[in-house]
């Protein structure tokens, strides 16, 4: 007997669910697949719209009722029979809220409530999510990418706290999936000079809020037949989105297109076949998914998924204490080898190789980007450039430290010493480190 798949979708606020993967959610249900939307919060900071609902902008547990009445009328637009709110009956995780950075972007909210999802710390709503994903018995799983698509703190948690449920949960889900939008398509979502934008009203983007894509997109889901059912969806949010022709606009008034594609990478789990993969993006989020094994569990006590990403880490205080003793013993033994030379005579000319400095500066070269690549951060990396460049310096100050003949301020070799490892500090930095993917 062929297996229903079964695709459990994470979303943080009544209407996301929507906007970015309405399409791909009323294709499942078209396809037959059993489709679950869990959704963590009630959207209770969210602004609002339409000028005869204004009065509940503040009031955050009616404007809670209404968004919840919103997302089961876009529940039945996209033929959703399972949706539930993060917590159930026990638990009610509220609206984190956002403000606009000046890069265009989303970022935390200078306040929020004491049961404000992102106020709840991850293993909590992790365990909540599992606990899900342990009564659905999903096949795959769909959230947003740790970018939270536009930074949206809310996305964000969502993104951290799926992850880590996705190995919490007992039983073993065959796929994770990441909405991760690549730049160009969202370049054409916001164009303003697309036929029939113009007759919308909606203001045209000063600055494209999505942030670029975290990992290569895999998966591009052709959602044009399922358009009617998503632009009903959208429709149904009224509180927070205004839609006209083929194009809608949240409460900024800035107008894009119903997106007609939707694309993904993957986080954890079975990958694409490359044999797929060698044409361009896969057309489904299930392709080359095994359902039956999935669902049989076979040595699920064992199992692991093929690839997980390992997400980015502030360095803590530990990589600057590494950092400043490993600048301190190249700023000591770069300045202790950088003079020495080897003189060659061809003939009558003399060839002087600096294979003091080089060597110097290859240590400082290694050292550095071993701090760039351990840690993922140039932070830590700059520091230790800093140190080796003042420690030099200091070494070469006659009335502060003996032994000052170590620089020599009128050799260029001093000079490029002095200055070399903070120009290789300058260089790796604008070079992009993805650490190795691991399995859990």
């Amino acid at each position: 007997m062929t297996e229903t798949p079964r695709v459990l979708l994470v979303h943080a606020h009544p209407d996301d669910e929507t906007i970015t993967t309405g399409g791909t959610i009323a294709a499942l249900v078209s396809d037959g697949a059993e489709v679950m939307v869990l959704t963590a919060t009630r959207g209770e900071g969210g602004e609002v719209i339409p000028a005869d609902l204004k009065q509940l902008e503040g009031d955050r547990a009616g404007l809670a009722r209404v968004r919840e009445q919103e997302i089961t009328e876009a529940m039945r637009a996209l033929g959703v029979r399972l949706h539930t709110f993060l917590g159930g009956t026990t638990r009610t995780f509220e609206d984190s809220g956002m403000e606009w950075g000046p890069d265009g972007h989303a970022r935390p909210a200078s306040s929020m409530t004491d049961d404000a999802l992102c106020a709840t710390d991850v293993t909590t709503v992790a365990r909540h999510i599992a606990a899900v994903i342990d009564a659905f018995e999903p096949h795959a799983v769909i959230t947003y990418a740790s970018n939270g698509g536009y930074g949206h703190p809310d996305h964000v948690r969502v993104h951290e706290a799926t992850t880590a449920a996705f190995d919490l949960a007992e039983w073993r889900t065959g796929r994770l999936l990441y909405v991760d939008t690549p730049a160009e398509a969202a370049r054409r979502s916001f164009d303003p000079n697309q036929d029939g934008f113009a007759q919308t009203g909606f203001a045209a983007a000063e600055t494209i809020p999505a942030k670029s894509p975290v990992d290569q997109i895999v998966v591009d889901q052709d959602v044009t037949s399922v358009l009617p059912a998503k632009r009903a969806a959208l429709e149904a949010h009224r509180t927070q989105v205004s839609v006209s022709g083929d194009f809608f606009a949240l409460s900024n008034g800035v107008g894009q297109k119903i997106g007609d594609h939707e694309y993904f990478s993957i986080g954890a789990g079975a990958p694409i076949p490359s044999e797929t993969l060698n044409s361009g993006p896969a057309p489904h989020v299930l392709t080359g998914l095994d359902i039956a094994a999935v669902e049989s569990q076979e040595n699920a006590a064992a199992a692991v998924p093929l690839r997980r990403r390992r997400e980015l880490r502030k360095p803590g205080i530990f990589a600057y204490l590494h950092s400043a003793v490993l600048g301190l013993l190249i700023a000591f033994l770069g300045t202790m080898q950088h003079l020495n030379v080897t003189v060659i005579n061809l003939g009558e000319t003399p060839i002087i190789l600096p294979w003091g400095l080089m060597l110097a500066l290859a240590l400082a070269a290694a050292g550095l980007w071993h701090l760039k690549t351990m840690y993922r951060s140039s932070a830590p990396m700059l520091v230790a450039a800093v140190i080796i460049a003042v420690l030099s310096f200091v070494f070469g100050q006659p009335n502060w430290l003996p032994g000052s003949d170590m620089i020599v301020t009128g050799l260029l070799r001093s000079v490029v010493w002095l200055l070399g490892p903070m120009v290789l500090a300058a260089v790796f930095s604008f070079i992009n480190v993805r650490g190795h993917e691991r399995t859990r």
